[in-house]
């Protein structure tokens, strides 16, 4: 592929080892959680749900070796997605939908096949919370983050970590550090290895004009355009490497060769693109043109949501769909490793979502009978003023169909998760064994058998450990989780009625009562021994927990 070639190209030739330490960095957030998940030794599960607390110790530990070693991080995040590259996301997602089909597919003691990497759908989540518990600076952008990562690093005089490959051509002044030789692990004296590269040694290795860099991404292949040249460029290569990469050779021999002299830089553009169109015998198409307006004008997003919504995704206080709801009238929600053989763990959310895009496409009438509620409701969006929490809770309660008095003496931990249990079950379709299902969810809300204080039965711990659920089961919990994500988001989008629950293990002095885990996450043999590597080589986490008593 195109990625992979450029890396191979830079990795090689044209990247120098630096020491990192004592800097800034701006690091490309969306990047980091992928990787830092992917990556993890030992892995974390992507079958089950997700291996939260796990993927907090990784994330942790990547930001205290930043520390140790004196690195200020500045993370920006991606929000709403480019409409312009839409079928390319499209694309992506079928493909992700065939590796979620094979890692379900897959038996529970064996290892996800190599490269069929399927994100759990609560790590950004999760992610986010870790930033704002350990006050690591970090913004959530509007639309897509590239162009505000590059202004920020030139202004910071920062290089940028991430593994997109568009950084390899935009122009970063202090250049662009790829995650895969980001060596956080390996520090020693202060300091840790990584591999550096930067536009300009590139161009003086390929004899390239950098303003040229656009039209090799446009034509070579990005989130935009590809030139389809059916294998001209290779041919004329004179690389002894695979076809990726006598492709892209060939592409930097021919736009080194054009005839740029006493043009501007937009015009060398212009001719370059028309030269290589030509070559491959191809029409000009405004595709390309747009792909290298990407690079040259890249566009700091902008959103139709009022200023103090904006705030709060920038801020992290609110999920970054509205964007995609607002602003496209579309969402696409994160691929679930899952049984495609019946419908989809999504659905179970199904009412939740109604009043999530009701708020936002102003068509709460449809939700609520009431006349004062609603206009109330929708004031938050055209006044830009919160409406009362009362008014909230009340949409909120609609919503999951559950009476919030009644969480009166519940830890604020567990309001959330208690209603969505409430909507979870009523919907619940598992035949005699519902309540069972529930009974287990619930006692894993209150009961962590690593816990020296905890009450439940020990046999019982046990036996649930180890304990394979069916695939009705499997399923049922599945939707639980969707149901818990899709309610978290509306809850924030009503400014927190409820209190929001931590997704990952809270170490608080005191000792946080209850951290929230998913239950199926201890049915997983993968998060199994990866919990108990963890706890030999010093990484494992105890909290104390409440008596069931307490509750």
């Amino acid at each position: 592929s195109y990625q992979r070639a450029l890396t191979s190209f830079t990795e090689y030739f044209l990247s120098f080892i630096v020491k990192v330490e004592k800097t800034g960095v701006i690091i490309d957030g969306a990047a980091l959680y992928y990787s830092l998940y992917y990556t993890s030794d030992p892995k974390l599960d992507q079958r089950c749900g997700g291996d939260y607390p796990g993927f907090k110790d990784e994330v942790c530990n990547f930001f205290k070796t930043l520390q140790d070693c004196e690195v200020t991080p500045y993370v920006f995040l991606d929000g709403g997605s480019d409409p312009d590259k839409r079928k390319t996301l499209v694309s992506r997602r079928k493909d992700t939908e065939e590796k979620a089909k094979t890692i379900a597919m897959t038996k529970p003691e064996d290892a996800v096949p190599k490269g069929c990497n399927v994100l759990p759908p609560l790590v950004k989540d999760v992610f986010i919370e870790i930033l704002q518990e350990k006050d690591i600076m970090f913004e959530q952008c509007l639309g897509e983050a590239d162009p505000v990562i590059v202004s920020a690093a030139n202004q910071n005089q920062c290089a940028v970590l991430s593994i997109d490959k568009d950084f390899y051509i935009f122009e970063v002044h202090k250049g662009f550090l790829h995650l895969d030789n980001f060596e956080w692990k390996s520090k020693e004296d202060g300091k840790f290895p990584a591999k550096l590269y930067t536009r300009s040694k590139f161009c003086e290795h390929f004899k390239l004009d950098p303003a040229l860099m656009p039209v090799f991404a446009s034509i070579a292949g990005n989130d935009y355009s590809k030139l389809q040249d059916r294998g001209r460029f290779a041919r004329e290569s004179s690389s002894s490497g695979e076809y990726s990469i006598k492709r892209l050779d060939g592409m930097l021999s021919f736009l080194s060769k054009v005839n740029l002299d006493g043009l501007n830089d937009s015009q060398k553009r212009e001719r370059a693109l028309s030269e290589a169109l030509k070559h491959a015998r191809k029409k000009e198409n405004q595709t390309f043109k747009l792909a290298i307006r990407k690079y040259v004008q890249p566009e700091k997003p902008s959103s139709k949501l009022p200023s103090w919504v904006r705030k709060k995704v920038e801020i992290g206080k609110l999920t970054t769909s509205v964007i995609s709801v607002v602003d496209q009238k579309s969402m696409m929600p994160p691929v679930l490793v899952e049984d495609f053989s019946q419908r989809s763990s999504y659905t179970a959310a199904y009412r939740i979502r109604q009043y999530f895009y009701g708020l936002l496409t102003k068509d709460v009438q449809a939700l609520l009978c009431n006349y004062v509620v609603c206009i109330s409701i929708l004031s938050v969006w055209y006044l830009s003023v919160q409406a009362p929490e009362g008014l909230r809770r009340r949409m909120f309660e609609e919503a999951l169909q559950v009476q919030t008095s009644a969480l009166e003496n519940i830890p604020d931990q567990l309001k959330l998760p208690v209603c969505v249990t409430v909507l979870w079950f009523n919907n619940l379709k598992v035949g005699q064994k519902a309540e069972t299902v529930l009974h287990t969810l619930l006692l894993w809300f209150v009961c962590d058998p690593n816990s020296p204080g905890y009450s439940c039965s020990q046999s019982f711990c046990d036996s649930v450990s180890n304990w394979q659920p069916q695939p009705h089961v499997a399923k049922a919990f599945s939707q639980w989780q969707r149901c818990m994500r899709q309610s978290l988001h509306l809850n924030q989008l009503l400014c927190s009625p409820l209190p929001e629950p931590q997704f990952h293990l809270l170490e608080r002095d005191p000792p946080s009562p209850l951290g929230l885990r998913f239950p199926l996450l201890r049915w997983s043999p993968l998060v199994g021994s990866g919990r108990q590597k963890r706890k030999k080589r010093g990484g494992g986490r105890r909290t104390n927990r409440r008596k069931r008593s307490d509750y």
